[in-house]
């Protein structure tokens, strides 16, 4: 099972080098259309691609091996559906299209949420880690342009303009501090919660047999 991931995992670089489905000109003329296919199939894209690929192909004056084609990529989508890919196709957060056959989609779609699940959770977990070092970092910028305006208020030489705009901005200031040191505490324990979540599935599904 590991070696098939690691070979699907390097076609879906492959595929991603490719700057999108299309053909080159080289392909067209080589005319592997099985091999092709079964590249479209193991990563996971519609058989429709074969359109597009005929459209490239049409501009060098060539027509796909539709049965080629075909026989390639149901070979290569019978891969891509195998459980313990389905796991890290959702674990990637990568959409699935409903393409996999019908005696492979229940089995796929199960291990699929599995894998799409640790996704949601760990991308939660990250937003929550984000949001607090972004109010940190907030706090810390607040309370030394509160600082600064202080300062500035000792200064005999602003205009009483100068000074009713000074104070405006340090109640603002102080107004954003308190909500900061309100939130945080908050946020803390959001991620303290989801953290626990994580930890909880990531050793659930460490069981699963994908």
């Amino acid at each position: 099972m590991r070696i098939h991931l690691l070979i699907i995992t390097a076609l879906l670089a492959l595929a991603g080098c490719g700057g999108g489905a299309t053909v080159s000109q080289n392909q067209c003329i080589a005319s592997d259309w099985r091999t092709l296919g079964y590249r479209d199939g193991i990563n996971g894209v519609n058989s429709s691609q074969l359109l597009a690929h005929q459209d490239a192909c049409g501009q060098h004056g060539i027509i796909p091996d539709r049965e080629g084609y075909m026989l390639g990529w149901r070979e290569g989508i019978r891969e891509y559906c195998q459980p313990y890919n389905a796991f890290n196709v959702g674990e990637r957060g990568v959409r699935y299209d409903n393409i996999c056959p019908n005696d492979m989609q229940a089995e796929f779609i199960a291990a699929y949420k599995d894998g799409r699940a640790l996704f949601k959770a760990r991308a939660e977990v990250n937003r929550l880690q984000n949001l607090i070092a972004r109010n940190e970092s907030r706090r810390e910028h607040v309370k030394a342009e509160l600082l600064v305006a202080m300062a500035e208020q000792l200064n005999p030489m602003i205009t009483t303009q100068e000074r009713v705009a000074l104070l405006a901005r340090m109640q603002r200031l102080n107004e954003e501090q308190r909500r900061i040191r309100r939130d945080l505490p908050h946020l803390r324990y959001e991620l303290e919660l989801k953290t626990t979540e994580l930890e909880s599935l990531n050793r659930l599904l460490a069981l699963a047999t994908y």
